[in-house]
């Protein structure tokens, strides 16, 4: 008895240096599975964000291609196909079906920017159909614009990519392109039409 008593401490000391080294086992395995599965959610979102961003981008491109049709937007016809409003329900459909993925996934932030972006198409649409709209096209390009860049600093900031601090980083080409265009009269929108349409 007097041995097992003298051995007693050297037993717990096993005994508590097995639970120890379990336990840290279980820990590094929660960890490691953690890791895992953030990096598995955040490649399925950004699938998500980019094909919901193409869908929009979508909605974008035929709208100012009716548009230009319309006499509203600068638009070069050799390098876009002609579309007709069944081409922008059928773009504007499969965005609110890759909307739907984003709201499954999205952050709540990138949620509300995302809708703000396609709220801001709609004025695009709206215009490009002929449908009243508060905003002028030049108005609704700048918002358009305005809105994708919250979008895109979201969605990288949602998967732990920096925005950066160049304000200007994601702004739309169309939107700086108008911006730096002089007013013409609307006689010169064939010669705006012969240009080069930015991306």
């Amino acid at each position: 008895m007097d041995a097992f008593v003298l051995q007693l401490p050297a037993l717990l000391g096993v005994l508590i240096g097995a639970l120890a080294t379990y336990l840290a086992g279980q820990a590094a395995e929660r960890s490691r599975w953690r890791r895992q599965q953030s990096v598995r959610w955040d490649e399925h979102r950004i699938t998500t964000y980019t094909r919901y961003a193409h869908a929009v981008k979508k909605v974008i491109a035929v709208s100012v291609r009716l548009a230009a049709e319309r006499g509203l937007a600068a638009d070069d016809s050799a390098l876009t196909p002609d579309y007709e409003v069944s081409d922008l329900a059928a773009a504007e459909e499969e965005r609110t079906i890759m909307w739907e993925a984003v709201l499954m996934v999205g952050s709540e932030r990138v949620v509300l920017a995302g809708r703000q972006w396609h709220q801001s198409v709609f004025q695009l649409m709206h215009l490009a159909c002929g449908r009243p709209s508060d905003l002028s096209w030049a108005e609704a390009v700048a918002a358009t614009g305005r809105a994708r860049q919250r979008f895109y600093e979201a969605a990288r900031g949602d998967i732990g990519i920096a925005a950066g601090s160049e304000p200007d980083a994601y702004e739309w080409q169309m939107s700086r392109w108008l911006r730096d265009q002089p007013a013409e009269p609307a006689d010169g929108l064939a010669e705006i039409a012969s240009r080069q349409r930015p991306e």
